[in-house]
């Protein structure tokens, strides 16, 4: 369920991400094309207002014309400045920078008009200048921000549902796949146990054959699978005995459970162990050493060797080997290799076991071997 709620949540992301996305280039272009056109009425009603009071001020144009002028009548709201071949003449503001060659501009939140007079008047030029009339512009922000805030709701209610209906499929393949890990573990129980059960009482009546062994080896890596899926499917729900433990004598007990393996691939072990104790349940680190041998001896060539360091806290494992995707290593039902069998849950096991406790667990290529390590906390 947990890689349901991650599928459905990524959906949800990039889904929602690209809306949104799409959805603000749009408002963009249209927050741009209304705040022009709100500029250019602007500019429309300075230039009206300046022609309008020239209109209504034409004696004032005949003082321009013979330089008489000194002054210029006040236009309410308005900065004003008159320039006669380019030089100031008089007005209430002087601004420090003209653009000759253009009509408007803006600068500092205010808009420029130039006005050029007639050309029977002279080269006279008049500058006008008031602050942008940012009442409407903030008008318009506020509209978008509404705007945004319904759409990302309604964004995110269409994501949730159609997320909810994409991925329905996939729960219902999920619940079904664990329904059959469920049904399959419980069904393998009883006849696992029956089998080494009576293998030992087999081996109580002195009865060896390398028969008996391989019937041996292949009823406990049927348990071992068992209890890998019982891991995967029930941990979260098992009560943990913790309690102390000498790691030495728990990997050492452990590794003859692989002999028969060993013996097949022609693997030698190159041991080099001490005593290191660790706070944890028995089970749960039987099931990492487990699948840490088990790792290092399968994926290993035949008539190659396997080393195995435990000292200082650190438990090492080098089999030859490269792995191809370090980043996926550790991934549920994920293998590199189809060949060596298995559901691809070992490593996933170990790094889940570590995280639970606290453990750190590295794994990576080094000089031509497969480098598997855990730190413990040690007690």
């Amino acid at each position: 369920m947990s890689a349901e709620k991650k599928s459905l949540r990524r959906f949800l992301f990039i889904y929602i991400i690209s809306t949104l996305l799409l959805a603000g280039i749009g408002e963009w272009f249209y927050f741009k094309s209304k705040y022009h056109a709100q500029i250019d009425s602007q500019i429309l009603q300075l230039s009206n207002e300046l022609k309008l009071f020239l209109a209504e001020n034409k004696g004032m144009l005949r003082k321009l014309r013979f330089s008489n002028l000194k002054k210029i009548p006040e236009i309410k709201n308005l900065d004003i400045a008159v320039y006669k071949d380019g030089s100031y003449m008089f007005g209430n503001f002087k601004p420090s920078k003209i653009h000759w060659n253009k009509e408007y501009w803006m600068d500092s939140n205010k808009i420029y008009y130039l006005y050029t007079m007639p050309k029977r008047w002279g080269k006279v030029d008049i500058l006008v200048s008031k602050p942008v009339d940012k009442r409407q512009i903030k008008e318009l922000k506020n509209q978008i921000i509404v705007f945004n805030a319904f759409l990302l709701i309604f964004v995110i209610f269409v994501a949730y549902m159609l997320g909810k209906i994409f991925l329905k499929p996939l729960k219902s393949s999920v619940e079904m796949l664990e329904d059959f890990i469920r049904d399959a573990t419980h069904e393998m129980n009883t006849p696992i146990s029956v089998i080494l059960t009576n293998i030992e009482m087999l081996k109580m009546k002195d009865i060896e054959s390398k028969e008996l062994s391989r019937i041996e080896f292949s009823a406990k890596r049927l348990e071992k699978i068992f209890k890998d899926l019982a891991f995967v499917r029930l941990n979260h729900r098992q009560k943990k005995d913790i309690g102390k433990m000498n790691l030495k004598e728990l990997l050492q007990n452990r590794i003859t459970i692989f002999n028969t393996l060993l013996e097949n691939k022609n693997i030698r072990l190159q041991k080099n162990c001490e005593d290191v104790y660790v706070e944890a349940d028995r089970e749960d680190i039987i099931r990492l050493v487990d699948n840490l041998l088990s790792n290092a001896i399968k994926y290993s060539p035949s008539n190659e060797i396997v080393i195995i360091s435990l000292k200082d806290g650190v438990l090492q494992m080098f089999n030859k080997g490269k792995i191809q995707n370090i980043s996926k290593i550790t991934r549920k039902f994920y293998r590199e290799n189809n060949n060596e069998g298995g559901f691809g849950l070992g490593l996933y096991i170990i790094k889940k076991i570590c995280d639970y406790y606290g453990f750190e667990f590295s794994i990576k290529n080094e000089n031509g071997f497969v480098k598997t390590q855990v730190s413990f906390k040690t007690g």
